[in-house]
């Protein structure tokens, strides 16, 4: 849709007469409510009874006021404010003053919202915000107070009709499955619409279809959009089994495909690798969505549609990104550290990706979106995938191939090559990771390969000669790390005290700092081991290990 159309959609939804165009249906009751099953976080309930919001990394407050004016330059910020998922930190807390509360803000919001404005009132925020309504239905109505009932139920119909006119105008992904799901869980509740109702489960089914992988992982490759969307899916089966229905195939068969993908993405300590935007997310979290789906099965070990690799032995979990970006609006928020890799020792994260830049400045998000944010090679402080002037990674990136060994011993290698780098400087990175049985034993090999085959390739790795070659290992903040033996060696202690060795050759060793983008509500400062060479247009070939002291 293009700029001049939306800005007449917009000022024609804000007229008298497409208001009255929804207005006209009034309804008394609800025919069903779904149950919002997330538990809520009382401290953060605490903060907003005291009037600070904190969405999207960042807090504003407005105490003792409405806070639906805050932030009006920050979409970000209103669309998770506007959304009202943070009801269920009222009804988590409970009580009198929680429920006054929550049914005061969700009043003001009916009374000073009204006006469709396109960001508050963007499809996949109307989806959210009817998705939280009714998922705390209960909780909202629970005193009987017919003056609020009749303006809450009102505001449903209204917004569910206007979402109905709106809902193909989301973004594809996150939003259009929001904007859906609020369709269908609005025609469940209101009373005789058991039509739309299986007509959104059908458009919801075609667009799971897109987003979920045939191995279980989601589009964009990053863990966080995963555990989002299987949360999501397992409360949409829910509702369909309370409300006594029959459950759709293909919901089930969903469910059960991402549960092995996700425990497949976590590390010793419960939370998600650091891939294409996603955070670490909270280890409860993770492990409720888990419970809740009801799923037996082990982690997957080889995700080959979506590009993961999960390698374990003893108490060493390493986690490798084997796939190349992906191509289309995904590939908007994908990162290009193709080949980088995690690594957790127990609980205790060891080496880690700088994390995400969702929710941040432009300048961080580009940032951590970089080749050099990852634990990875790169050249000449090029991305190994060139991110074009929209955001994304072209029609076709670059592939990268990965091929994975486990001998009779249980030690395992990964093999990995990609030609990102072909095109500009003639080079094919390959890298091997290595994890004995053990898990105190795991190495690498990065090489750079010059291809001089084709005129155009050679005259390329002429071009790269000269330039530096830098591998890097962010640590985790918790990673306490120090040069050995004037710069040959590195120790590495974790938070509980247990103690790695790292050493490389054909590069030189040095330390350097890096931030840790992990958590999405803050910053935190970390170290990064960096190997450094000098490509000459021919072959490069770096070893390194990490052994337990």
């Amino acid at each position: 849709m293009n700029d001049s159309w939306r800005r007449l959609k917009n000022a024609g939804y804000r007229t008298r007469l497409y208001r009255y165009t929804l207005e006209r249906r009034q309804i008394e009751n609800l025919a069903f409510l779904p149950r919002d099953p997330w538990p809520g976080d009382t401290d953060r309930a605490n903060e907003l009874f005291q009037g600070r919001y904190r969405f999207a990394g960042r807090e504003a407050s407005a105490p003792n006021q409405p806070p639906w004016r805050l932030r009006p330059d920050d979409p970000e910020w209103l669309a998770e404010l506007h959304g009202f998922e943070w009801l269920r930190h009222f009804a988590a807390s409970g009580g009198d003053t929680a429920h006054a509360l929550a049914r005061r803000l969700v009043r003001s919001w009916i009374d000073l919202c009204g006006d469709i404005d396109p960001v508050t009132w963007a499809p996949g925020v109307v989806g959210q915000r009817l998705t939280s309504w009714l998922g705390h239905g209960r909780f909202l109505l629970q005193d009987g107070d017919k003056v609020f009932a009749e303006a809450y139920l009102n505001s449903i119909a209204f917004q569910w009709q206007h979402l109905q006119r709106t809902a193909g105008d989301a973004a594809f992904g996150a939003d259009q499955l929001s904007a859906l799901l609020g369709l269908v869980y609005g025609a469940m509740a209101l009373p005789g619409e058991n039509d739309a109702v299986e007509k959104y489960l059908r458009q919801t089914e075609a667009l799971i279809g897109l987003l979920i992988l045939p191995d279980g992982g989601y589009a964009s490759r990053a863990p966080s959009d995963l555990l989002l969307t299987l949360s999501r899916l397992i409360v949409l089966r829910d509702a369909i089994n309370d409300r006594g229905t029959a459950m759709p195939q293909w919901l089930h068969d969903t469910i059960t495909l991402m549960v092995p993908q996700l425990r497949g993405l976590r590390h010793g300590d419960g939370g998600l690798a650091l891939f294409n935007g996603g955070f670490e997310e909270d280890r409860e979290s993770v492990e409720f969505a888990l419970k809740l789906a009801g799923v037996k099965g082990e982690a997957l070990l080889c995700a080959t549609q979506s590009g993961f690799q999960r390698l374990t032995a003893g108490s060493a979990i390493l986690l490798a990104e084997t796939g190349a970006p992906p191509s289309g609006p995904m590939g908007q928020t994908a990162h290009a550290g193709g080949g980088g890799f995690e690594l957790s020792i127990g609980k205790h994260r060891l080496v880690v990706n700088c994390g995400s830049g969702r929710h941040r400045k432009n300048d961080w998000a580009e940032a951590a979106r970089a080749t050099a944010a990852h634990s990875t090679l790169h050249v000449g402080n090029a991305n190994a995938w060139p991110i074009a002037s929209d955001g994304g990674f072209g029609p076709d990136p670059a592939r990268l191939h990965c091929r994975r060994h486990e001998d009779d011993l249980g030690n395992i290698w990964l093999d990995l090559h990609h030609d990102g780098y072909r095109q500009r400087f003639g080079l094919t990175h390959r890298r091997r990771l290595y994890l004995d049985v053990s898990g105190e034993d795991i190495r690498g090999e990065d090489c750079l390969e010059a291809d001089g085959s084709q005129d155009a390739a050679g005259s390329a790795a002429m071009d790269a000669g000269g330039k530096d070659v830098v591998v890097r290992f962010h640590l985790h903040p918790d990673v306490k790390a120090s040069a050995l033996h004037g710069g040959s060696a590195v120790l590495l202690r974790l938070g509980d005290g247990q103690g790695w060795r790292f050493r490389a050759s054909g590069a030189e060793i040095t330390m350097e700092d890096s931030v840790y983008l992990g958590r999405s509500d803050r910053v935190r400062r970390s170290q990064q081991i960096v190997l450094t060479t000098n490509n000459d247009g021919g072959g490069t070939l770096i070893k390194w290990a990490f052994q337990q002291v």
